[in-house]
């Protein structure tokens, strides 16, 4: 069983990031962020908390359903798909999140500022829909 006031919690951190992103997305580009530090630390900080939520959300399905403990985040999604959760291109999208948030927290000083505009302008939809999914294990009400 699925506990829903974790994984509510996490889908409101998730839909807020989402929401901040989404707010600058269509005008985001490297240079903005190159000229902009504070905006680069918030975009940064916004997307690495809505990664996280889907990899907290990915690892807390897995374990509830009792699947295999996996060793990575990208790990998780991949049981995820094979669970039938979510399809395989999600978690295969997923996954290359996870890159990204691991170059966010591990590697900040090498953040391509291309990548990360390009990343919030056309991939924050694969954020949304693994929330939408997993906003349907929750139960109603």
């Amino acid at each position: 069983m699925v506990a829903p006031d974790v994984l509510a919690r996490r889908l409101l951190s998730l839909n807020e990031a989402l929401s901040q992103l989404e707010q600058r997305a269509p005008k985001l580009t490297a240079e903005a962020l190159a000229t902009d530090a504070m905006l680069e630390a918030a975009v940064e900080r916004w997307l690495q908390v809505a990664i996280e939520a889907c990899v907290d959300c990915a690892f807390h399905i897995v374990a509830e359903h009792g699947l295999p403990p996996p060793e990575t985040a990208r790990a998780a999604f991949e049981e995820l798909a094979r669970a039938g959760v979510i399809d395989a291109a999600l978690a295969q999208k997923l996954g290359r999140a996870v890159g990204m948030r691991n170059v966010l927290v591990h590697d900040y000083t090498r953040v391509d500022r291309a990548l990360l505009a390009s990343a919030v302008r056309d991939d924050l939809g694969d954020l949304r829909a693994f929330g939408a999914k997993i906003a349907k294990l929750l139960p109603p009400g």
